[in-house]
């Protein structure tokens, strides 16, 4: 499952069982029974996300059906496929960061994820690795504040736990 559509997953639970339904119209139909519009273009966008060479998305579907936090979710959503899951985008220079996202950490919050995961960091400790380049670059730096995105945090933390397995 891709990472878009696990966020999707996170927000909709119920749709966990409807998402290989794309695979098939009449399964497609009734996973759509009963779905209020916002829904109904989420489930199309993860569709589009786990099988994008033959799931079409229409982007009308956004200007149609959602406004302010739905759609600012689905825009950062669809910025996130292609960013991760596709590559298509290779130097990224656009930032989406919405106001209370958690999907950007500074040092503290990166340090603090680390700590609540199992791994014995520190802002300090952080900082030293930081700067001997055994972290990753920040995803963006924002007034001289590094950030870095949830997907980054959450790809060291897996590589570091296995680095400590092995060790």
């Amino acid at each position: 499952m891709k990472r878009s559509t696990k966020r999707i997953i996170e927000i909709f639970p119920n749709f966990k069982g409807k998402l290989m339904a794309y695979k098939n119209v009449l399964l497609a139909e009734e996973a759509m029974k009963g779905l209020n519009e916002v829904e109904a273009t989420f489930l199309k966008l993860a569709w589009f996300f786990e099988e994008p060479e033959h799931e079409n998305f229409n982007i009308g579907l956004l200007y149609q059906h959602l406004d302010n936090n739905w759609l600012e979710l689905a825009l950062e959503l669809i910025v996130q496929f292609f960013r991760e899951e596709t590559y298509l985008i290779q130097d990224p220079v656009l930032s989406l960061i919405r106001k209370g996202s958690n999907e950007y950490f500074n040092q503290k919050q990166f340090a603090d994820y680390l700590s609540e995961n199992g791994l014995n960091y520190d802002k300090r400790k952080l900082n030293v690795y930081y700067s001997r380049g055994k972290v990753p670059k920040a995803d963006i730096i924002l007034a001289g504040t590094s950030y870095w995105s949830r997907s980054t945090v959450e790809d060291f933390c897996e590589r570091e736990k296995n680095r400590l397995k092995k060790d």
